[in-house]
């Protein structure tokens, strides 16, 4: 996705004053000068802000000035309650955590709650669809169920995958919508959206991810 602002990023310069603690920001700001932070920097960026509606809205405020910044979720349940947070919640966990653990610097926001959390040693390698390459389907239906996805006979919600033939429906966990995998043999012909109400498929996708469904 483009940050329709980010050239105003881009005329950012660096400070070379350094603060002797604390800079102060005021609200309307965050977003620029995490943004202008982000471009400056030579690693990762986690910026913690108190509650989880300032995180989603830092979040939203950053994707117009950087590219695909990450929001990390916090649980909605504590750790011994009898009830799984949601698909969503572990799904989009894992994303960020691949993300930190990969060698391209991003931004990810995060209130107190997630990230004071622990983080699952569960694995967080996504399953991975792109045209062209070459799959084995039955390897492929092991692995998601193994992390967590349900095969059904058609998806609806995250974290659902349903085959017929050589056509893969996923929910990725971390995904807003599903997207349908067409194969020629052992060969991904191609990756498209698919609606949930007509189960007809859209848009082209090149790439597509689909995060652990449980944590």
């Amino acid at each position: 996705m483009s940050a329709p602002l980010a050239p105003l990023v881009a005329a950012w310069k660096k400070s070379r004053y350094s603060a002797p603690g604390r800079i102060v920001v005021p609200e309307p700001l965050r977003a620029f000068f995490l943004a202008g932070v982000f471009n400056h920097a030579s690693g990762h960026v986690v910026a913690v802000v108190p509650s989880d509606s300032d995180a989603d809205s830092v979040a939203d405020d950053l994707a117009l000035f950087v590219e695909n910044p990450l929001l990390l979720p916090a649980w909605e349940t504590l750790p011994f309650e009898m009830v799984s947070p949601a698909t969503a919640t572990m799904g989009r966990r894992a994303e960020v955590r691949h993300a930190l653990a990969g060698p391209d610097p991003r931004i990810i926001v995060a209130s107190v709650r997630a990230f004071t959390q622990r983080p699952s040693p569960s694995p967080v390698a996504p399953v991975t669809f792109s045209v062209g390459e070459e799959v084995n389907l039955d390897e492929m239906i092991d692995e998601l169920v193994a992390l967590g996805y349900e095969r059904t006979h058609q998806v609806e919600v995250r974290g659902e995958f349903a085959v017929r033939g050589g056509v893969l429906d996923i929910f990725p966990a971390q995904a807003d919508g599903p997207a349908r995998v067409e194969l020629w043999g052992d060969e991904v012909e191609s990756v498209r959206e698919l609606s949930v109400a007509s189960q007809r498929s859209g848009t082209d996708i090149s790439f597509l991810q689909a995060f652990p469904a449980r944590e």
